[in-house]
């Protein structure tokens, strides 16, 4: 059942398969990027490489494995954002750090122990707990996989966790130490905090000529001009390339032809399937579904009868909507040749007897020749395109190599030229706004100030087939700003920390009038400020969300009840933060002790793991080709 093969995604294996998923890309070309004899390696680990195509498979197996599980909120911009291809290519170096410590041990796994575990494994197991080839087979087919890799895989895991065995959790915590450590994680605190706002006191400060030129001597790093550079960008991709190449119709015919398949959608079916050990109940299921039924809820009525007759999971009777190849031979023989909306069985099975109703059919869809003519006429002109580019870049490199500039190489390619003047390193022009057309590739920046002058770059590829090079023609060097740059700048920083100083002023008048007992309302009414009370605050925040920041929500919880902190600056405010009752923990939750318990002993383990890691690591020559990493990333243009 596929809800009931995602229902038991615990072990460790099964958590592999996950990550295991073939996962495709959505951009042109990206499988012919790096052929097997073009395949660079992004990272070198000892004498073990960590090629491209290795990680662009595992990055965009854990993106989709992530958006499994956040709705599909995980987008390229996202995955950047979050630092994910420097995490992926972290965890691909650790393996091959670990794996030369499994040769080093000499660590091997006997076939015999694989295929105990194999056969032990719940995902590979009929309903009545045997293992079955069929589903071993269809588990892989979903994954994309062959038994070799699978096992090849398999074993690399166990080995690895063979060498970070040592290192795992246990729950061996002193119950005193859990104890303690409960108590202070769930004490809550109830506190009153004082708001002063910086923007409601202006400062009158007028500083002199003398004051903005000693500010802009002492703080010279704080009014500087950065570095400028111009230069040229050129791009060339498969787009570009299209119009130059025709197709005649009998090589579109002979593709449609041979790849039929491709162009087509098989018919896709709603199931919801039960399984009995014995026929006697299944007739009694069959018999109770009958009764009274509506073909409008048919496998609505079809689950409520298996949770109020069975003790079987309802959910699990979901198959979803599925193909024939789907599931195994047998199987879909029967579901694709029922009808809709109505109950089959009891149908004898190799496992027992079986109810199913199909309640749902998307036809498959049968395209003509006509239909999908543009489509495989773009798909071809862009392999064709692919292949040009490959030989158009050895063209610009011929010319670069011949003592031609960037712009006349670009010229012989047909390359797009774009000429980009007085570029801070951020993206920005000398005025500090925006460049909006500049061309939005991550690593763009960092190779135009890694660039010599008048220099070249080398071609750089990225995944959605553009390439580009740039050459620098001018460098403005970073200075200091003049008097009269700086003095609006200065004037307003020098009247901001004239604010703040006012603010904090009040703060600390505040302070000493509450420890002389006077009432904090009657201060707030004083002053016209707010006060707000936060109820139930623990250690980790919860209670405290947009009141308090981590500087004052440690402060609350390092002084006594009826005591306040000092003045805390908060954003553009400062904080005063009072303690009027604690809570201590009264009553222990076994289930969050054990919780508490866990997530101690893991984080300790994962401390030694990290420590052994690191130790092994450094005995390791480790290169990252940081050039090739940020190109594969480049934005499609």
């Amino acid at each position: 059942m596929l809800n009931t093969l995602k229902s038991k995604i615990k072990s460790i294996f099964l958590k592999l398969f996950l990550l295991l998923l073939a996962a495709s890309f959505a951009l042109w070309g990206v499988g012919d990027i790096f052929s097997s004899r073009n395949n660079p390696e992004v990272a070198k680990v000892g004498e073990l490489g960590v090629t491209a195509n290795e990680f662009i498979e595992t990055y965009q197996r854990i993106i989709s494995e992530l958006n499994k599980n956040t709705d599909g909120q995980i987008t390229e911009e996202v995955a950047l954002s979050l630092g994910l291809p420097k995490q992926t290519l972290a965890q691909l170096i650790n393996e091959k750090v670990i794996d030369i410590e499994v040769d080093k041990a000499n660590i091997t796994v006997p076939d015999e122990y694989l295929k105990k575990l194999i056969l032990s494994t719940n995902m590979f197991k009929d309903q009545f707990g045997a293992f079955s080839k069929q589903q071993f087979q269809y588990v892989l087919r979903q994954l994309g996989m062959d038994e070799e890799k699978y096992f090849n895989e398999i074993k690399k895991s166990i080995l690895r966790d063979q060498i970070r065995s040592p290192f795992s959790y246990s729950n061996d915590l002193s119950p005193i130490v859990k104890e303690i450590y409960y108590s202070i994680r769930n004490e809550s605190r109830t506190v009153k905090v004082i708001n002063i706002p910086v923007s409601t006191y202006k400062a009158s400060i007028t500083p002199s000529d003398t004051a903005i030129q000693d500010k802009l001597i002492r703080d010279k790093e704080l009014y500087s001009k950065p570095e400028l550079r111009s230069f040229s960008f050129i791009s060339l991709k498969p787009d570009d390339l299209l119009n130059t190449i025709n197709i005649n119709d009998a090589d579109l015919k002979t593709e449609y032809n041979n790849y039929p398949n491709k162009y087509n959608t098989a018919e896709k079916r709603e199931v919801f399937l039960v399984n009995f050990q014995d026929e006697n109940e299944a007739s009694e299921i069959f018999k109770k579904m009958n009764n009274n039924i509506e073909e409008s809820n048919l496998s609505e009525q079809f689950m409520n009868v298996i949770e109020n007759n069975t003790n079987k999971d309802p959910e699990e009777s979901k198959l979803g909507l599925i193909e024939f190849k789907d599931l195994p031979n047998e199987v879909s023989s029967s579901i694709f040749k029922a009808e809709i909306n109505k109950i089959v069985g009891p149908e004898k099975t190799p496992f027992g007897w079986r109810l199913f109703i199909v309640s749902k059919v998307i036809p498959e869809v049968t395209k003509t020749f006509e239909e999908v003519k543009e489509k495989i006429e773009k798909e071809l002109k862009v392999n064709i395109a692919l292949e040009k580019m490959y030989d158009l870049g050895n063209t610009f490199y011929d010319e670069v190599a011949a003592g031609n500039n960037i712009q006349d190489a670009a010229m012989t390619i047909d390359a797009k030229i774009l000429n980009f003047n007085n570029v801070d390193m951020n993206g920005m022009g000398e005025d500090g706004e925006i460049i909006n057309d500049l061309p939005p590739y991550p690593g763009l920046m960092q190779t135009i100030f890694d660039a010599n002058i008048n220099e070249p770059s080398e071609l750089i590829s990225t995944i959605g087939n553009t390439i580009y090079a740039i050459q620098v023609e001018e460098v403005i060097p970073q200075r200091t700003m003049s008097f009269n740059e700086a003095k609006d700048i200065i004037i307003k920083d020098i009247q901001k920390i004239e604010s703040q100083n006012l603010a904090l002023n009040t703060a600390e008048e505040i302070i000493v009038k509450i420890n002389n007992n006077q009432d904090i309302e009657t201060l707030t009414n004083e002053y016209n400020l707010i006060v707000l009370e936060a109820n139930n605050v623990k250690k980790d925040g919860s209670g405290s969300e947009g009141i308090l920041n981590e500087e004052a929500l440690s402060a609350i919880f390092d002084i006594k009840k009826g005591q306040i902190t000092n003045a805390i600056k908060y954003n553009n405010t400062y904080i005063i933060a009072k303690v009027e009752d604690i809570s201590p923990v009264n009553k222990i939750n076994n289930e969050d002790l054990l919780k508490i318990n866990l997530s101690v002993s893991q984080s300790i383990a994962k401390d030694i793991q990290d420590l052994f890691i690191n130790n092994i690591t450094k005995e390791q020559k480790i290169n990252v080709n940081e050039k090739l990493l940020d190109s594969l990333f480049q934005n499609n243009s």
